[in-house]
């Protein structure tokens, strides 16, 4: 008699990595990045750690590729130039969209994987992602020039080092500190108390 049960569906390429990185999300959502192992992730996807490694090097590989599926979109998003027709409106809605995207990826289980990438680099490449060459001082440059246009701020005496301040705040309060999390609360902190203090000065209204 023919045996009636269904062969065991086996999963191959795209749709076994997607449920890899969709399993690595559930585990992001319970569990921090250093307590997750690579027999977890294997565990909760139903294969076996030969499968991921040979796809991702490594588990960090692994954690980066699922989060980019999830926040991918928000990315793109944060990366868009805002134009409310104020520089501190500008600062406020870039940093709103900075709370939506590290909502969406965990923020607060993944800060291990942040400083681990962090660690990977050389002081130079440091200096070129957290200086001048990275996309937000070249964000907040352009905040400057859409306020120059506006007539709201004065750049004669402005020093460009100034438009790397948001950065270096930002890298301490994400790697420089034991908060739990980034939230709004801390964003507004950072905008209404340390940015805006600075900024002011160049100002031609008061802010």
């Amino acid at each position: 008699m023919p045996d009636t049960k269904k062969a065991a569906h086996r999963r191959r390429g795209q749709e076994l990595e997607d449920d890899i990185l969709a399993a690595t999300l559930a585990l992001l959502q319970e569990t921090k990045y250093e307590d997750i192992t690579m027999d977890m992730i294997a565990q909760n996807a139903h294969t076996n750690k030969s499968v991921l490694y040979r796809r991702w090097d490594s588990k960090s590989d692994i954690v980066l590729a699922a989060l980019r599926t999830r926040s991918s979109h928000a990315a793109d998003q944060l990366r868009e130039v805002p134009d409310t027709g104020s520089l501190k409106g500008d600062f406020a809605e870039l940093f709103s969209r900075m709370t939506t995207v590290l909502a969406s990826m965990r923020y607060e289980n993944i800060i291990g994987l942040m400083r681990e990438r962090l660690g990977g680099i050389s002081m130079r490449d440091y200096f070129d992602t957290f200086t001048h060459k990275n996309f937000l001082s070249k964000m907040v440059r352009t905040f400057f020039e859409h306020a120059a246009e506006r007539g709201e701020v004065d750049l004669d005496h402005f020093d460009p080092v100034l438009y790397d301040l948001p950065m270096f705040v930002l890298i301490n309060a994400f790697y420089g500190t034991d908060a739990p999390k980034i939230d709004q609360k801390q964003l507004d902190h950072i905008l209404n108390d340390i940015l805006m203090p600075v900024y002011g000065p160049f100002l031609k209204t008061r802010y």
